[in-house]
């Protein structure tokens, strides 16, 4: 109890820091809102040409694309700080004051920020995925629901658990920043149907970097009862569990080899 608390606290700190600058915080919301809206316009605008993608229509493909934002969207509101470790805060030094307080140094990094710009991602997400409901005929069962709010919630304790192990290894090269923002980028591919692409690709995003897994095998299985909800939902808990424990034991690991820069 005492750590939630504290989360809450600073996160709370950080809120109040956060709207002292309201118009900064305005327009990183909209940003992340516009950006989105962009990419979106941009599988519109080809689907217009190309009717069907793998045979999956327009409303179908909308459905994958606005689902794979509410576990990103998750994943941005209470871990954006490991983006910031991996690519300089180990670097430029800033670290040292997180190993001198009596709370563990990756609680302090979750702690640290709140960033309120991933509701724009989830509110588009929410809405598209609304729209493109209700251009399709499938029917919504109990297991294709658990299995969609089971890949979002989950999914985003993937997506966090990746960023974590490798903002980790900051501790060691100084900067893993352009390395996580490869591995953050595979995301992007599952945001469509994993029908489109090749053998290789398709097991590299259901086994070794799950984004697939999470995201499409979900949503595939409301469209299409392509696989059992129960089952999926159980293997996404279970990848869900061993990537946090990953995670813990990477982050733990490199964190001891930190040196301080001097800077």
């Amino acid at each position: 109890m005492r750590y939630v608390h504290l989360y809450f606290t600073c996160i709370k700190r950080s809120m109040i820091s956060r709207l002292e600058y309201k118009k900064d915080t305005v327009v990183a919301l909209f940003s992340f809102f516009f950006s989105n809206l962009c990419s979106l316009a941009a599988v519109y605008f080809i689907l217009q040409a190309i009717p069907a993608l793998a045979g999956y229509t327009l409303a179908e493909v909308g459905f994958f694309y606005g689902f794979s934002m509410l576990p990103i969207s998750l994943d941005h509101l209470f871990s954006d700080e490991f983006w910031l470790v991996a690519y300089r805060r180990v670097k430029d030094g800033d670290m040292d004051m997180h190993f001198l307080r009596p709370v563990p140094v990756i609680f302090q990094i979750f702690a640290e920020t709140f960033q309120p710009e991933g509701f724009g991602e989830m509110i588009l997400g929410v809405a598209l995925i609304a729209v493109c409901a209700g251009q399709l005929t499938v029917s919504l069962t109990v297991g294709a629901l658990v299995v969609l709010c089971v890949g979002a919630v989950f999914g985003a304790v993937i997506i966090t658990s990746l960023k974590v192990a490798i903002a980790a290894l900051a501790f060691i090269f100084k900067r893993s920043g352009p390395l996580l923002q490869i591995i953050y980028n595979f995301s992007n591919y599952a945001k469509y149907p994993l029908a489109i692409y090749p053998f290789f690709i398709r097991t590299l995003l259901i086994f070794v970097l799950p984004f697939g897994l999470f995201i499409s095998l979900p949503v595939d299985t409301l469209l299409t009862g392509a696989h059992d909800p129960w089952l999926l939902s159980l293997a996404i808990i279970g990848a869900a569990a061993v990537f946090f424990a990953l995670a813990l034991w990477i982050w733990t690991r490199c964190e001891r080899r930190y040196e301080s820069t001097g800077s």
